[in-house]
């Protein structure tokens, strides 16, 4: 050995080590991914989504198969990124929230007293029911429950209130119909106070009642006429403030089936509320960022040629080929089309290839101020006057802008979403089961 040489001994053997890449267990047959070692991607949660998300689970092709793997790990990382950072949701997302969990809760605890109905039909041999009359047999089977006591003369007061109310008629213009079907009943303020009913939930009265229909929208009030349908009315109220106080229940919130349905809501709000805070909400829309992407995509904005037409429909195929010939008379069919609109009913209609294309084809062939022959549609006889045709247009930028704003958003926003699944993804460890990806697609095949 040298002078001035150290000697530096090595490892013994027992103490060497070699490095390698740690050896996974083999994935689980019902596995067909593991995203970053947390999260599986099973046969049965692969299926579900591919039937809410439009596909058809029994008859895949590999391409499709990949193509709904990819979407499936795209959501679970952007859901994983969402929830490493929480933070307080936005007012928007917050306020959803809530609507969507009153509502989960309500349809759970109506789904339990529906079953608990059904389960005490079929003890007793009777047939299934559909939903409504289920929601009926719901209502019928509670009011036995609660024994309530009726007030008969103020049932029918009241109900005399309800009948008086002036209903809506087919001559009546839109906005008449429903400034009458959006009417209380007029009862006298010394009545609302009365107890139409008394059951084991307690007193309900008139004033309780009113509120319940000040509620209701007028697309869905029932027509009351009698002391009958106003006990309906409360039979109604009743359930609701039964479903509610079971919905309110905290033990229904723990139930494993609704738990998880809210869970999902959450999940959505989270990954929304992450977008929208670190993703989309630095998008700039100053008016030189919306000028370029205006100049860039100029023709996107311009007006859609259109043909304006004054279009009638009637019963029979004579009245309107006589309409036809009165509207070959110059003026006749625009002197029509304006008595019309000033009446409440409207005959001019604005087409284009996008709105109707058959109808605009047929346009264009009749030509300017041409008149179309009678043509049998769903209604009736279809006959128009082509009043103009205008040709595609240009716009400028200050008439436009709101549709370049929105159009600049949306695309930013898909570049940079999908700017962020795509780091995402390479930066995830995907571990693929291949045997039960090509034993998925093989099965269905074989199916098939």
């Amino acid at each position: 050995m040298a002078v001035g040489a150290s000697a530096v001994p090595g490892p013994a053997a027992s103490e060497r080590r070699t490095t390698a890449t740690p050896v996974h267990p083999p994935l689980p047959d019902s596995v067909l991914l593991r995203i970053d070692g947390r999260e599986d991607v099973t046969l049965r949660r692969f299926t579900r989504a591919v039937s809410l998300l439009g596909g058809q689970p029994d008859s895949l092709t590999p391409a499709d198969r990949d193509r709904f793997l990819d979407m499936m790990v795209e959501q679970r990382l952007l859901a994983a990124r969402a929830v490493r950072d929480p933070r307080p949701w936005g007012a928007s997302d917050s306020a959803q929230y809530r609507g969507e969990r009153d509502n989960i809760l309500l349809r759970a605890a109506l789904s339990e007293r529906f079953s608990e109905v059904e389960r005490r039909r079929r003890a007793q041999g009777q047939p299934d029911l559909d939903e409504n009359n289920m929601g009926v047999a719901a209502r019928e089977s509670l009011m036995l429950e609660l024994k309530p006591v009726w007030d008969a003369d103020l049932l029918r007061l009241v109900g005399s209130y309800f009948a008086e109310l002036p209903q809506p008629t087919a001559d009546m213009s839109p906005r008449d119909q429903i400034a009458l079907a959006a009417k209380v009943p007029a009862v006298p303020a010394a009545e609302t106070l009365k107890v139409l009913v008394r059951s084991t939930l307690g007193e309900f009265t008139v004033a309780e009642l009113l509120a319940d229909w000040r509620r209701l929208s007028s697309v869905y009030r029932p027509r009351v006429r009698d002391d009958e349908s106003v006990k309906a009315l409360v039979q109604n109220s009743l359930f609701e403030r039964v479903i509610r106080r079971a919905a309110a229940e905290p033990a229904l919130a723990l139930r494993h089936e609704v738990k998880a349905v809210m869970d999902d809501r959450i999940e959505y709000h989270s990954v929304n509320s992450f977008l929208q805070r670190d993703v989309l909400s630095s998008i700039p829309t100053d008016s030189v960022t919306l000028l370029r992407h205006y100049r860039a995509r100029k023709s996107d904005f311009d007006r859609p040629a259109s043909a304006a037409l004054a279009l009638l429909t009637l019963e029979s195929e004579r009245a309107a080929d006589s309409l036809a010939q009165l509207m070959t008379v110059p003026g006749a069919a625009e002197s029509l089309a304006f008595r019309a609109q000033r009446s409440g009913v409207r005959y001019t209609h604005l087409v284009t290839m996008n709105s109707d294309s058959t109808l605009y084809k047929l346009a264009v062939h009749t030509g300017a101020h041409g008149v179309s022959a009678p043509e049998q549609v769903d209604s009736g006889w279809r006959v128009f006057k082509v009043l103009s045709l205008d040709p595609r247009t240009p716009q400028p930028f200050s008439a436009v802008r709101p549709q370049v704003e929105r159009s600049w958003y949306e695309e930013e926003s898909e570049r940079r979403i999908r700017g962020l699944l795509d780091s995402l993804k390479r930066t995830a460890r995907i571990e693929r089961n291949e045997p039960a990806l090509r034993s998925l697609v093989m099965r269905r095949s074989a199916g098939g």
